[in-house]
Formats: C-alpha cells, sequence, structure tokens
C-alpha cells in the first residue's frame, strides 16, 4: 500500500519540518522527489541521492513557473503536488501591522493559491494526480494566543481545498488538506526553547492533548502520503484533522 513507485512528487516547504518529513517519506515508498525553499542551505543539506532541491520562494509567480519547469525536467513527470511552505508569527490584532500581516498570507495563502494556479493545469491536462495542502487545525478553531493572520491564512488553505476539489474533481484530479495540531518543527520549537523550563513549556502544551504529547513531522508525513495515494481515491476537499485528538474536546 501507499506504493508511489515511478510517480513525480513536489513538496513546497520541503527543507525542514513537515514537508521534509513527507519527502523522505515519498521517496522511501519509490517517488522522484524535487523540494523546494527559499534558503539555498537548506536546500543543499536537505538534497541528496533521495531528493532534489530547486530554490524558490512561492510567493513569487515566476519564480512558481520556474519550479514547475524544473521540476519537468528533473522528474519528467508531476503526479502529487504537497504545499507545505508556510511561516508564522505571534503577534496579536492591537500589535499587528501591515508587514506582519502580509507576509503571513502571502506565504501560506497566496504561495498554495500560485502553486495550485500554474500545477494544477498541469494535473488536470494528464487526468489524474493529487495535490495535499498543509493548513493546521487553527484554521477551524482560534486561539487567543495565536496569530490571528497565521490562523485567517490557514482558513484560507481550507477553504481553497475545496474550491479547488470542485474545479478539478471532474479531471480526474484530487485536491485535500491536512490540518495538524502543535508540531515542534524549527518553524515553532522556540515556544518551548525560549521558555525559562523548556521541558515543563512542552509538557504543559502537550496537556490538552489526549495522547499525551505533540505532534512530530513523523506523524504528519503519513496523512499527507495517504491523501496523495491511489488508496485515497475517493477523497477530496476534505480537510483531515492529524492533532492528537486535541480537537475532540
Amino acid at each position: 500500500m501507499l506504493s508511489f513507485e515511478g510517480k513525480g512528487v513536489v513538496v513546497t516547504g520541503g527543507t525542514s519540518g513537515i514537508g521534509l518529513a513527507a519527502a523522505r517519506a515519498f521517496a522511501r515508498q519509490g517517488a522522484a522527489v524535487v523540494v523546494s525553499g527559499r534558503r539555498q542551505e537548506r536546500g543543499t543539506a536537505a538534497a541528496g541521492e533521495d531528493l532534489s532541491f530547486v530554490a524558490a520562494d512561492v510567493r513569487d509567480e515566476a519564480q512558481v513557473i520556474h519550479l514547475l519547469e524544473e521540476a519537468d525536467r528533473i522528474l519528467g513527470r508531476l503526479d502529487v503536488v504537497v504545499n507545505s511552505a508556510g511561516v508564522i508569527n505571534r503577534i496579536l490584532l492591537t500589535e499587528l501591522q501591515q508587514p506582519d500581516w502580509d507576509v503571513i498570507l502571502d506565504t501560506n495563502l497566496r504561495g498554495v493559491y500560485l502553486m495550485c494556479k500554474h500545477a494544477l493545469p498541469r494535473l488536470m491536462a494528464q487526468g489524474h494526480g493529487a495535490v495535499v495542502n498543509v493548513a493546521s487545525y487553527l484554521g477551524a478553531f482560534g486561539a487567543r494566543e495565536t496569530s490571528p493572520a497565521y490562523n485567517a491564512s490557514k482558513a484560507g488553505v481550507v477553504a481553497l481545498t475545496r474550491s479547488l476539489a470542485l474545479q478539478a474533481g471532474p479531471s480526474g484530479v484530487r485536491v485535500n488538506a491536512v490540518c495538524p495540531g502543535f508540531t515542534v518543527t524549527s518553524l515553532n520549537q522556540d515556544v518551548i526553547l525560549n521558555a525559562p523550563d523548556p521541558r515543563a513549556k512542552e509538557q504543559e502544551m502537550a496537556r490538552p492533548y489526549p495522547l499525551g504529547r505533540l505532534g512530530r513531522p513523523e506523524d504528519v508525513a503519513p496523512a499527507i502520503l495517504f491523501l496523495a495515494s491511489d488508496e485515497a481515491g475517493w477523497i477530496t476537499g476534505a480537510s483531515l484533522l492529524v492533532d492528537g485528538g486535541l480537537t475532540a474536546r
């Protein structure tokens, strides 16, 4: 099950965190994988025998087009797109400035829009393929201490996923999202590491989770692979919560 032998996969934000965990999992299941990110040094570190790297900023349409052209050259085909590029800040609305808002929305939502704008027509023309967008449980649930910009961007990803699923479905292409709970990555681990007692802080944050711990990138990657796989062939427009049971409360 979940074989991607001979498939071509592109993962944005694929040089760290959830994106990198997913990219490596696809490669283990036989896929040829291109990862992208803005930082060359991270890309060089992530790439190897199993992954190829193309530098790209998903906020820039020309770079998105270049990424997909390079992926065509490297992979020879495109079957799966994973939109995992994302950023976060933790600024309350009363302190949020326009640039703070823009950088979150441009990366987390505009980036998904641009990737889908240019990848979906390719997938639809060939009559098969899958897109998996990395959203967040915060796209549906509020959190006072989390940036309203981040919440809004992830809610946008969830809504965009549903809309694109309706558009792409008749062409045989599926569009889904995963909505992780708090997953410890380089993007957000500062919340723990900057606390006076990091271990106590992590335990405090994990307390509301029925499974008793925070997430790891390796917890989310299998959900991404499932939604991209033939085994999920009758699933589209879904937003799969991968949150340790947090939102079951």
